[in-house]
């Protein structure tokens, strides 16, 4: 955190503390509850007293929950953002040295920058989450969380950098892209997916395969064919046959109805019942 954020926050607490008296919890939060949590390792602990704090003016928690931004698990830094976006001056001010941290080329900020810029869900920040999504100096994980992010956030306008992002050379950036891309609200299509359906990565198979399938991506159907008739893993096949019914095209009754006899019963059970939806 710079010197110049911490004499803001500074200025804050002083201001909080001096106004707000001997402030008390509903729910029996304190500073001291946080940094005993902090002090014990445990992330259930870390999360249990800093949601206790919700309502609480705290000016001593400024300072422990801060330092919780930078942490290195994921929960422990978005509970943290969390706590910051119920306190809007406070927030704004993250805000804007998480933008500066996601514009920058050090990985480790990026991350931490980009989780708070998703949890505030505010679109303001999509243009620099979306330039981060794809910036090859970050690190795969700070990609990760730039894409994260902009599934949190769920505006359309993160579509481009979602697609983008599905070419990463990473396959944990394009799981989590393609991952990203239902959670964009009122999404229509999965045409990006597809591509993902023969990806080199049974677990970005697989998930290319839900999301074409719960969107209907009718593109896909030729993929989805192939998958389920020759892909290896079990999981890949079954998520092409559900993709297939929910699509319904009567073409690919064939594929279909060879799959009922596929050495998974899992994916023959769920061929036999995508069957039935077709139109």
């Amino acid at each position: 955190m710079s010197t110049t954020t911490r004499i803001f926050l500074a200025t804050v607490a002083l201001a909080l503390a001096t106004t707000a008296g001997v402030a008390h919890a509903g729910r029996g939060g304190s500073a001291s509850r946080i940094r005993n949590a902090v002090q014990s390792g445990s992330v259930d602990a870390i999360v249990a007293e800093v949601e206790r704090t919700e309502r609480l003016t705290c000016p001593g928690c400024i300072e422990t929950v801060t330092d919780l931004l930078d942490d290195d698990r994921y929960q422990v830094r978005e509970v943290a953002a969390w706590w910051f976006a119920k306190r809007p001056v406070l927030a704004q001010q993250m805000r804007d040295r998480s933008i500066t941290d996601v514009a920058g080329t050090d990985s480790r900020l990026a991350r931490n920058g980009a989780d708070f810029l998703g949890t505030l869900r505010h679109p303001s920040a999509i243009p620099a989450l979306s330039a981060a999504a794809t910036r090859a100096a970050l690190d795969a994980e700070a990609r990760r969380a730039a894409v994260r992010a902009l599934g949190t956030i769920g505006h359309p306008d993160a579509d481009p950098a979602l697609t983008a992002a599905m070419r990463d050379a990473d396959a944990g950036v394009r799981l989590q892209a393609v991952t990203a891309w239902l959670d964009i609200r009122s999404q229509r299509g999965a045409a990006p997916a597809v591509a993902l359906i023969g990806d080199g990565d049974a677990a970005v198979r697989a998930k290319a395969a839900g999301v074409v399938g719960e969107l209907r991506e009718a593109s896909a159907r030729a993929a989805l064919e192939a998958a389920l008739a020759g892909d290896a893993d079990p999981s890949v096949r079954r998520n092409a046959a559900w993709a297939l019914g929910r699509i319904g095209d009567r073409a690919s009754q064939p594929a279909l109805e060879a799959a009922m006899n596929d050495r998974s019963p899992l994916v023959g059970g769920v061929a036999r019942a995508a069957l039935a939806a077709l139109h």
